[in-house]
């Protein structure tokens, strides 16, 4: 039998009752607080006479109550589905139309927004009969239960969460984890790190991407958990300043936007660099090693999927910076050409994987489910090739590729490589129509304050690297930071934005 996350925290509370546990910006919790919290908020929840299995859903930001209720959850035998606090009405009602929830757990301020009020008029609207639970600006969320005396948690073959995707698509995917999935995804996780109960881990943001080491490894490992409401770079690197951080966990985008504040904190205690959600430009990976004492760790491993790969902490900076390293978990990948055949090494093709911390599939849509799992194996649409020593690089995404002229150009490279231009702070590469070609390149660039890049100087610097001509922008775009959903580029919207702008820079056809 397998211990579970409250398996886990129980454990933590029996054996270190007062070390810290969960931070937020109201509460200090230690382990035993945490237990108890679980257990009251729980007991709750059976007393409210939901079936096995009955979706709870929380609309939260990265807050105590996100870690808690779906440790609840599990010990309530209820299935957890968490949405982002940025997501909007919309994306709720397209979840909870799918999950049927009994409960909605939301904020009443934040953000200037009445999260609980919308929650309401969405179930309102879908004929949802659901309760409504109001979480507190200034205090933690109470849900005082009696203790279960016989168990009804979660088991390990049952479904224990659900994850929305937040990428470009219109109506995000619903993927289904098991608890075992879940916990052997924290066991690796925690295993690669190192983790141990003397580690502090900053969250970033929630659930998906680098925000499933805090909620899976840290509970496991006994490290304690710091969250951060709302992101900004300040803020983000006086907490893990102050609260002596060892693993930061956060997105390329986010570590991007703390760089150039680096320099005024003490970072000295941390370890390690947590990343996911997109390619990491080496460049960025080179001046956090260079700048602080902490390892660049860049994972890879899409909300849709759940199998993943890691490079080791000792691995050499070219496996760190440049590769995802190898699968982790009981993963395995595959390299499949247009024709369905394996590649070689070197190969590229699309990204096929399998493992034990799969999704087990998605939330009413068989018909997504059988094409995505394709006898055995899942199309996880990453266009990679794994190299000789076994590690996945990945190229880009199938449905990003840029398609000029009948030559297939992934964004991913040109960015990483414009990332190197001293104007450049950030930067998304795009196709945009073109009646001749199809596609033409643009690069959507936010520029490093008090410099203006231009589409030559873009070019050139390329140049100096030797890339294919058909691979130069033949636009530039300059904007005041890149559009997201989620934790991903909002590529769509700087696909229109680039289409119908005036302020575009060309190049001669």
């Amino acid at each position: 039998m397998i211990e579970t996350f409250v398996d886990a925290v129980a454990r933590h509370a029996r054996e270190r009752p007062a070390a810290t546990a969960l931070v937020d910006a109201r509460e200090r919790l230690t382990w035993r607080q945490a237990i108890a919290w679980v257990e009251a908020a729980g007991g709750w929840l059976a007393e409210q006479r939901l079936e096995r299995g009955t979706a709870v859903i929380g609309w939260l930001p990265n807050a105590a109550e996100w870690y808690l209720l779906r440790l609840a959850c599990e010990y309530a035998g209820l299935l957890w589905v968490p949405v982002a606090a940025s997501q909007g009405a919309r994306e709720l009602g397209s979840i909870a139309g799918r999950v049927r929830p009994a409960v909605i757990v939301a904020s009443t301020r934040f953000r200037d927004r009445d999260y609980l009020a919308e929650a309401a008029t969405v179930c309102r609207e879908a004929g949802i009969d659901a309760i409504g639970l109001a979480v507190p600006e200034t205090t933690l969320l109470r849900l005082d239960g009696r203790r279960l005396v016989t168990s009804r948690a979660t088991r390990p073959e049952e479904p224990a969460h659900v994850l929305a995707t937040t990428g470009s698509e219109g109506t995000p995917k619903l993927s289904v984890y098991t608890l075992a999935a879940a916990v052997e995804r924290g066991r690796a996780q925690a295993a690669l790190l190192r983790m141990t109960s003397e580690d502090v881990v900053v969250a970033l943001s929630t659930g998906t991407g680098p925000g499933k080491t805090p909620w899976l490894a840290a509970p496991i490992a006994g490290a304690c958990v710091v969250t951060l409401a709302v992101f900004r770079p300040l803020a983000a690197l006086e907490l893990a300043a102050r609260e002596r951080a060892t693993i930061i966990a956060g997105t390329p985008a986010q570590l991007t936007m703390m760089l150039p504040e680096l320099g005024r904190f003490d970072l000295s205690s941390v370890r390690v660099w947590y990343t996911a959600g997109s390619v990491l430009p080496s460049a960025l990976a080179e001046e956090l090693e260079s700048r602080t004492k902490g390892v660049v760790v860049s994972v890879y491993g899409a909300t849709d999927f759940g199998g993943w790969a890691a490079p080791e902490l000792d691995d050499p900076p070219a496996v760190r910076y440049r590769t995802v390293g190898r699968p982790r978990g009981g993963t395995e990948f595959r390299i499949v050409g247009a024709d369905g055949r394996d590649e070689p090494p070197g190969g590229i093709g699309e990204v096929l994987g399998r493992g034990p911390c799969c999704v087990s599939g998605y939330v009413g849509d068989a018909e997504l489910t059988q094409e995505r799992w394709r006898d055995g194996w899942f199309r996880t649409e990453d266009v990679g090739r794994l190299d000789a020593a076994g590690n996945l690089v990945i190229v880009g995404r199938a449905r990003d590729l840029i398609i000029r002229g009948g030559e297939n150009i992934a964004p991913e490279e040109i960015e990483t490589l414009l990332r190197g231009h001293p104007a450049v702070l950030d930067v998304a590469v795009v196709g945009v129509p073109d009646g001749v070609l199809d596609e033409r390149v643009c690069a959507c660039v936010v520029a490093v304050p008090g410099t203006r890049p231009t589409l030559a100087t873009l070019r050139e610097h390329l140049r100096a690297q030797r890339i294919a001509h058909y691979k130069l922008p033949e636009r530039l775009v300059v904007v005041p930071s890149l559009p997201t959903i989620g934790d991903k580029v909002d590529r769509a919207a700087l696909v229109a934005r680039a289409t119908r702008t005036m302020d575009a820079e060309t190049a001669p056809s």
